[in-house]
């Protein structure tokens, strides 16, 4: 279950925050690695099931309550364990107004750490309570919903900053701004589910922007051509699908929208500097 495109914007400690998605997701099929724009961040709450996240090289193991922040530029991927895929809360934000932000601004810790991992334990029954209540608001939308929306998603994020003082940060990145709409998540969505047959004309219609806008923006927020980021979308399901599934070179090829298994080999050995078959015999 994804609401998309909310648009719920409000103003917390003189930053403005714009939720642009909520989701519940049960993750079956691993995510690709991906990375989010300069002023974009990602909440994930694991309800149930356990799995692996790894966040710019670094493996964690994740089990239920576990609570952790993908913000600016952090390339990560997250795999179910089979026997027990995650249940998910996520909540897709920007923000703007950081060039203003005073180092005792209470929010500050949150946006100055990109990646933050932690187990909730000790406050997970309140972010789960309130993430409850939120998709409780989106599904009735009973009289001033939007208020209550409001008032609940500043309380996650009060809550969850609060877990920064208790836990050492993981990073230290600050978030470059630009203005919150909806076009970096669309990129990300994009580049993450559609990269077997995504154009850079069809990225462009997505976005509701030319071709050639559409390039400077991904050279700008993701430091990155189409081609690059395509190539990084594409090789990271690669590896997923060699390591995690016993299809074939060719099935996996073709799954990954290329014209010939050759073809396929030819681009891995660039990317990764090996074969795909010399990565799968790998340990």
């Amino acid at each position: 279950m994804k609401y998309r495109d909310l648009r719920i914007s409000f103003e917390l400690s003189n930053i403005e925050f714009t939720i642009l998605s909520i989701s519940e997701e049960t993750i079956l099929t691993p995510f690709p690695g991906h990375s989010h724009s300069k002023n974009s961040y990602e909440l994930h709450y694991i309800k149930s099931g356990s799995g692996t996240l790894i966040a710019d090289d670094v493996t964690y193991r994740i089990e239920p309550r576990t609570f952790y922040v993908t913000g600016p530029e952090v390339f990560h991927e997250q795999i179910s364990d089979q026997d027990a895929p995650m249940v998910e809360y996520g909540i897709y934000l920007q923000t703007d107004g950081l060039e203003a932000i005073h180092r005792d601004n209470p929010m500050k810790a949150f946006l100055d750490t990109p990646f933050f991992i932690c187990d909730s334990k000790d406050t997970s029954e309140d972010l789960e309570r309130i993430m409850e209540r939120i998709f409780t608001e989106l599904k009735r939308k009973s009289f001033g919903h939007e208020l209550m929306l409001k008032a609940l998603i500043q309380e996650f994020l009060v809550t969850v900053t609060r877990l920064y003082g208790k836990t050492a940060p993981k990073a230290d990145k600050t978030a470059q701004n630009s203005p919150a709409d909806m076009t970096y998540l669309t990129i990300e969505e994009a580049f993450l589910y559609d990269y077997k047959d995504l154009t850079l004309s069809e990225l462009a219609k997505r976005v509701n922007l030319g071709p050639r806008q559409t390039e400077r923006l991904l050279n700008k927020h993701y430091n990155m051509t189409f081609s690059q980021k395509k190539a990084e979308a594409r090789m990271s399901a690669a590896l997923l699908l060699l390591k995690g599934t016993q299809k074939s070179i060719g099935e996996i090829s073709e799954e990954l929208g290329f014209s010939s298994p050759e073809h396929f080999t030819n681009a891995f050995k660039k990317y990764f500097r090996k074969t795909p078959a010399a990565y799968r015999k790998a340990p």
